[in-house]
C-alpha cells in the first residue's frame, strides 16, 4: 500500500481518488500503474491497491474492476464494510434458492456498486443498478445476476419506495394520450391538440393496447405521414389529390409490401372525421372549425367485408391443416418430456465425467468431479455429438412446460393471456343437485372483460394437478408472483400463478413470447410438415380455433361453445369454427352412391396385378420437357406422347418393359424379347403395317 501511495503522490489532487483519476490508470485497464513494471512489482501494487479499495480511499470504475482480477478484495471489503448488511444479503440469497455461484455473483455485484458509487448499500437507488447494467453491456459481459441482486437488496430494506423487482422498476407503464401522440412529433399544435382530445375520449372505451394502436393509426400513419409528404399542411380539409395519394401510401408498408390491415387504418380515419362532425353539431363554438368532409368514402371501405371473409377463410384453412397433425405434436411433447425426465434423473446420479445410457442413447455428464462437488447445472453431452452439450435441467423444464401449455390450451380453448393468468384459485368445485362434485376452471376476464367458468374433464384436472405439484414450495404453498400484462403495461397483484418457473435463478411467470418460442421449437424438433413439405408452426391461438372446431364438430351446440370460449357474438364463434359443410358432404355422398349403384358392378372389382402394374407404370412416363404431365390415366394425349419421341434415336435404354407397347407420333413403340440375343430389341411397329423394324440394336 505504501508503494501505491508513493506512486499516486506524484499526481495532483486533494484526495487519493483524485490522485487515482489524474494518474490515468482508471482508463488504462490492465496496463495501469507506472510504466515498465515487472510482473512481481505489478502484483505488489495490485495487492496494495486492493487494500486502498477496502479502505474506500480509491474507487475505480466498473470497467477497471471488471477487467482486473482482485482476488479476495471483494470478500475483504464485505468483512470490513457493512458486514451486517452483507450477512443479511447472503441469508436472503440462500433462502431464495440462489445457488452458490449465482448468489456469490449477486453479492460481488452489490460490492462493486458500493465500491464505485461510494454509497452505503441501503442508500443505493434504481439509477445505480441501471448504470451498472450499462457499464457491463459496454464491456461485453452479462448481467444475469442483476435482477436477483435487486430483489435481495429490496428484501433487506434497501431501495426504499422502489418496486420489489427490477422488471417492475424498468417497466415504462402506460403513457398518457398526450404522450402517445407526441411520439410522432406532430408539427401543427392545434391539430395535435385535436388528436390528443380525441384519443382521450377513446380511452374511456378502449383497452390500453387498442388505444396505442388507435394513436399509431391517427397520429402516425395519418397526420404525421401527411406532414412528412406535405410540409406546412394545416387543415383537416384535404384536397382530393392529397387524400388519394395518402390512401395509396396507407395501403403499403415502408418496404412496398401490401399492408394487411389497411382497411383498419381507413376506418379509423373515417371514424375520426365523422366523430368531429358530430361534435361540431353538439358544441359548434369549439369544434365547428374542425368539421371537414371525410376523405374516406364508402367505396374505400367497401372491401372491408371481403378482406374479413378472406381472413376468415385463411384462418379456417389453417385450422383444417393443423387439426390432423395435432396428435403428432401432442405425442412429440409427451416423448420429449419422458426422455427429458429420464435423462435428468440418470444425469443426477452420475458423477461428472462419467457416462450413462438412457433409451439406447449414450451420454456423458460434463464437468470435473472434485471432493467438494456441488453442481449448479447438470450439463450432458451425447456421445454421438460431443460438441452439442445441453443443460439437462433446462431441457426437462422446457419439455414439461411445453407439454403443460399444449395440454391446457387444447383442452380449454383459452387465450394466451387467460392461460398465463390461471392461478391456484382458478380451480373450483360445483356440487350438482345429485350430490356429485364437478371440477370447474375459472377463467379470469381478459379480452371481453367477461369472467367465465368451464367444466374441467379428468384429463385437464390431472394436468393442472401435476403443474401444482411441480411449483409448490416445501411447505405446500404455491409462491405468490406478480404478472406483467404486456397489453395493459401493468403488473398485477401477487397471486399463486400456475405457469411460473425458474428463469435466471428467479421465479417468474412465463411470458407470452416464451410460450410461442416453446411451441415453435417443438414443432421444428418434431419435423411437422404439410403435405407439400412446408414446415408447420403452431401459435397459442391455433389451439383455440382447433378447440372450437373439435367441440362443435363433436356435437356441442354452437351457442354453448360460444359461452365456453367467452364470445359475446355467435358470429365470432362461427368464424373460429372450421366446420366442414356437413349438409353438402352428406348430399353429395348420397349422389355418388346412387351413381355408383347404376354402374356395372365389375367396374368396382379389385384390379389384377397386371392392371395395377400398368397403372403404376403410367406415372413413370409422365415427364414432359420441364414439367410433369397432368394427363389423367387412360385418356388420349393431345401431344401424341411427346415424352417418348427420343427413345430409340439416342441409343438409351428403352423406357418400357419387354413386350410393352405404347403410342408415339402415330407409331406403336415397344420392345420385343429376342430369344437369340441377350439384350432386348427396341422396335417400331408402324400403325399401318404392324411390321417390326429395328430402332437400335445393342448386342449383349
Amino acid at each position: 500500500m505504501a508503494c501505491v501511495l508513493d506512486w499516486l503522490s506524484q499526481f495532483p489532487g486533494d484526495s487519493w481518488q483524485e490522485h487515482w483519476l489524474l494518474s490515468g490508470s482508471d482508463t488504462a485497464g490492465k496496463q495501469w500503474g507506472p510504466p515498465g513494471l515487472a510482473q512481481s512489482q505489478r502484483c505488489l501494487l495490485t495487492a496494495g491497491l486492493g487494500t486502498l479499495i477496502v479502505l474506500r480511499a480509491v474507487r475505480p470504475s466498473y470497467a477497471w474492476l471488471c477487467g482486473s482480477r482482485l482476488l479476495g478484495v471483494y470478500g475483504a471489503y464485505r468483512r470490513h464494510n457493512q458486514a451486517e448488511v452483507f450477512a443479511r444479503l447472503r441469508r436472503h440469497a440462500e433462502e431464495r434458492g440462489g445457488c452458490d455461484e449465482h448468489g456469490a455473483e449477486a453479492l460481488n455485484l452489490l460490492t462493486r456498486m458500493a465500491i464505485v458509487t461510494g454509497k452505503d448499500l441501503l442508500d443505493l437507488e434504481v439509477e445505480d443498478f441501471e448504470q451498472y447494467a450499462a457499464a457491463r453491456r459496454v464491456s461485453g459481459r452479462t448481467v444475469a445476476s442483476l435482477p436477483f441482486a435487486y430483489e435481495i437488496m429490496h428484501a433487506v430494506g434497501g431501495l426504499k419506495d422502489a418496486p420489489p423487482t427490477l422488471r417492475q422498476a424498468r417497466a415504462p407503464g402506460q403513457l398518457r394520450p398526450a404522450e402517445l401522440v407526441d411520439r410522432y412529433q406532430i408539427a401543427h399544435r392545434d391539430i395535435r391538440a385535436v388528436l390528443v382530445h380525441y384519443i382521450t375520449e377513446r380511452a374511456a372505451v378502449l383497452d390500453y393496447g387498442s388505444l396505442v394502436n388507435q394513436a399509431h393509426m391517427l397520429a402516425g400513419l395519418f397526420w404525421a405521414d401527411l406532414e412528412r409528404h406535405h410540409p406546412g399542411i394545416a387543415s383537416l380539409h384535404l384536397p382530393d389529390g392529397v387524400a388519394q395519394e395518402w390512401k395509396q401510401r396507407a395501403r403499403l408498408l415502408s418496404d412496398g409490401r401490401p399492408r394487411r390491415n389497411s382497411h383498419n387504418v381507413l376506418l379509423a380515419v373515417r371514424s375520426f372525421y365523422l366523430d368531429l362532425l358530430q361534435w361540431s353539431l353538439e358544441d359548434p363554438a369549439r369544434w365547428s372549425r374542425w368539421a371537414a368532409p371525410c376523405p374516406i368514402g364508402e367505396a374505400d371501405v367497401r372491401g372491408y367485408l371481403k378482406e374479413t371473409r378472406h381472413r376468415q377463410a385463411r384462418m379456417q384453412q389453417r385450422t383444417r391443416t393443423l387439426v390432423p397433425v395435432v396428435p403428432r405434436l401432442v405425442a412429440a411433447a409427451e416423448d420429449r418430456l419422458r426422455q427429458g425426465e429420464l435423462v435428468l434423473a440418470a444425469a443426477r446420479e452420475t458423477e461428472p465425467g462419467q457416462k450413462f445410457t438412457v433409451g439406447g442413447h449414450r451420454y456423458r455428464r460434463t464437468g470435473r468431479a472434485t471432493s467438494h462437488w456441488r453442481p449448479t447445472a447438470v450439463f450432458v453431452a451425447p456421445l454421438t455429438e460431443p460438441d452439442s452439450r445441453f443443460d439437462a435441467e433446462c431441457e426437462e423444464s422446457n419439455a414439461f412446460w411445453t407439454w403443460a401449455v399444449i395440454e391446457v390450451l387444447r383442452r380449454t380453448g383459452a387465450r394466451i393471456e387467460e392461460l398465463l393468468e390461471l392461478t391456484h384459485l382458478s380451480l373450483r368445485q360445483y356440487q350438482a343437485p345429485t350430490g356429485e362434485l364437478i371440477p370447474l376452471l375459472q377463467i379470469s376476464p381478459s379480452k371481453t372483460d367477461q369472467e367465465r367458468v368451464i367444466p374441467a374433464d379428468p384429463d385437464l384436472v390431472a394436468v393442472l394437478a401435476r403443474i401444482i405439484r411441480r411449483i409448490k414450495d416445501p411447505d405446500g404453498k404455491v409462491p405468490l408472483l406478480s404478472r406483467y400484462d404486456g397489453y395493459e403495461r401493468t403488473f398485477g397483484p401477487p397471486l399463486p400463478h400456475l405457469f411460473q418457473r425458474v428463469s435466471q435463478h428467479r421465479l417468474q411467470v412465463i411470458s407470452p413470447n416464451r410460450v410461442r418460442e416453446l411451441l415453435a421449437e417443438l414443432a421444428e424438433r418434431a419435423d411437422i410438415v404439410d403435405v407439400d413439405g412446408t414446415r408447420l408452426r403452431f401459435t397459442p391461438h391455433d389451439f383455440r380455433r382447433i378447440f372450437s372446431t373439435e367441440t362443435v364438430n363433436g356435437g356441442l351446440p354452437i351457442h354453448i361453445a360460444a359461452k365456453v370460449l367467452g364470445h359475446l357474438d355467435l358470429n365470432t364463434t362461427q368464424g373460429y369454427v372450421a366446420v366442414y359443410p356437413e349438409e353438402v358432404i352428406r348430399h353429395y355422398r348420397h349422389f355418388v352412391d346412387q351413381r355408383r349403384a347404376a354402374r356395372p358392378g365389375e367396374e368396382y372389382r379389385e384390379p389384377t396385378d397386371a392392371e395395377w402394374a400398368d397403372f403404376r407404370d403410367h406415372f413413370s412416363l409422365r415427364k414432359v420437357a420441364l414439367g410433369t404431365c397432368d394427363r389423367p390415366y387412360g385418356t388420349p394425349c393431345q401431344h401424341e406422347h411427346a415424352c417418348l419421341t427420343e427413345l430409340a434415336v439416342c441409343g438409351r435404354e428403352p423406357a418400357c418393359a419387354p413386350d410393352q407397347v405404347t403410342l408415339t407420333r402415330g407409331q406403336r413403340i415397344g420392345t420385343i424379347r429376342d430369344p437369340g440375343r441377350v439384350a432386348n430389341r427396341v422396335v417400331g411397329i408402324t400403325a399401318a403395317a404392324g411390321r417390326p423394324t429395328d430402332a437400335v440394336h445393342k448386342p449383349g
